[in-house]
């Protein structure tokens, strides 16, 4: 979708423009997608292992955590969704199992619900699978903020309301965004690996 030969002037057609909107919104849909599927594989993995051995792991900790916060990474969680939430969790009463299973079906829905990969979205990705966020590379938090702020400009806004891009800045974004990307991916690895 990127031009084979980057533009030393910076000057690109309006098809060229056009096909870096395109290659935005679908990195920002793959990178949306593989935060989905790490953070319900590590999750899933956590909860069938602990069901098996009955040894607590850092991610089945974290979920249940982010499950007793009611799935909350700012303090602006809503009375009705926190209410929601609450009715939700009223026959997680009888055993740790079914309070797990409860965790995982409303975890599940959190995950069909996500759309975007912005703070918000990222740390409730995250968060229920063990990674301290703030372990992590700032800038590249930051960076990925921006990503999601940038796609939603290109989604939602008309062309001639968000002015140029330029696909060379797009393509070598993207490599920073992936940097990042492979070195959580590496401690989400590390994660499901380990017991106590």
């Amino acid at each position: 979708m990127l031009p084979v030969n980057f533009s030393p002037t910076g000057d690109y057609t309006d098809r060229q423009q056009d096909r870096a909107r395109g290659y935005r919104l679908l990195v920002h849909a793959e990178i949306e997608s593989y935060l989905e599927d790490v953070s319900r594989e590590a999750v899933t993995q956590a909860i069938r292992d602990w069901k098996v051995n009955k040894k607590p792991s850092s991610i089945i900790i974290s979920f249940l955590a982010s499950y007793h916060s009611s799935w909350s990474v700012t303090e602006e969680i809503k009375n009705e969704e926190l209410i929601q939430i609450a009715k939700s969790r009223k026959n997680a009463k009888d055993s740790v199992v079914e309070v797990i299973d409860v965790a995982q079906r409303q975890f599940t829905q959190k995950l069909k619900d996500n759309h975007g990969i912005k703070d918000k979205n990222f740390k409730t990705l995250i968060l229920p699978t063990g990674i301290d966020i703030g372990s992590l590379d700032q800038t590249w938090l930051t960076n990925i903020d921006s990503f999601g702020t940038k796609r939603g400009e290109v989604a939602h806004k008309a062309k001639r309301a968000q002015g140029t891009i330029n696909p060379k800045d797009e393509f070598e974004s993207v490599q920073t965004l992936l940097d990042g990307i492979e070195d959580l991916d590496r401690r989400i690895v590390q994660l499901r690996n380990e017991n106590f």
